[in-house]
This record gives structure tokens, sequence and C-alpha cells, in this order.
């Protein structure tokens, strides 16, 4: 990893969600400060931001969600996950060190996956693993 990505990749750190004994989930940071996602997450209703803090305490403490309605795989080529609530959805992606990171949010509009969403995950995604 490049010393520019490894900085970009460590604002995160800034935006933990959770650490638990399996995993820390943290919101994606592309800035110092500045988390696209984890103000997604402060703009949403007190039962929304409760439903995904039970999600990712779950994860992060077990290490697996069974429930596929819940938590899947979106993209399996780019191992893209999403925590799934009733209309929100959180894509995420498992990293190293025992870490899971959570890349964008959206409301869900339509039964079919957005593909410009997963797309944007995927981005994030390989910003993390550029070498």
């Amino acid at each position: 990893m490049s010393i520019e990505n490894a900085h970009i990749a460590n604002y995160y750190e800034d935006f933990p969600v959770y650490c638990g004994e399996r995993y820390s989930v943290y919101f994606h940071a592309k800035a110092k400060g500045s988390s696209i996602v984890n103000d997604y997450f402060e703009g949403c209703e007190e039962v929304t931001q409760a439903s995904l803090l039970f999600l990712v305490k779950r994860m992060a403490d077990e290490g697996r969600i069974y429930d596929t309605t819940k938590f899947r795989i979106e993209d399996r080529e780019n191992k893209i996950y999403c925590f799934k609530l009733k209309k929100e959805r959180f894509f995420c992606f498992f990293f190293t060190g025992k870490k899971i990171i959570i890349t964008s949010a959206h409301t869900k509009k339509k039964q079919k996956l957005d593909r410009g969403e997963l797309m944007k995950a995927i981005r994030i995604r390989d910003e993390y693993f550029k070498k």
C-alpha cells in the first residue's frame, strides 16, 4: 500500500462503530474528521440507528449473522457485504486486522440491488487494497 493510500485508509479509525470480540467495525472516512456514511447514519431515525448497531454488535461479537435478510454478501467477486435494515442498506467489506469497514449507505428504493451504490462500495474497497 502506498503511503498516500495508507494515509487515506487510516481515516476510518476516527469513526469506530463498535469493537467486539471478533471484529472492530468502522465507518469509512475519506478525509480526516469527515465521513459521509457516518453523517448518513446520524441523520437516520433512532430506530434505524438502533437496528444497525444491533446487527453490528452481533457481527463484531459473534463473527457471523445467520439471517441473510439482515446481512448477506452482495458481490462475491469483490467481497462486498450489506447490513440490511427495513429501508436502509449499509455496504461493507472485511479489512485486514479483523476490521469491517462500512463504506456507504443508502435508502432502498426498489426491490433490486442498486448497482450504482454497489459500484461505489467496490470503488471504496479498492482504495483500501491498492498497492
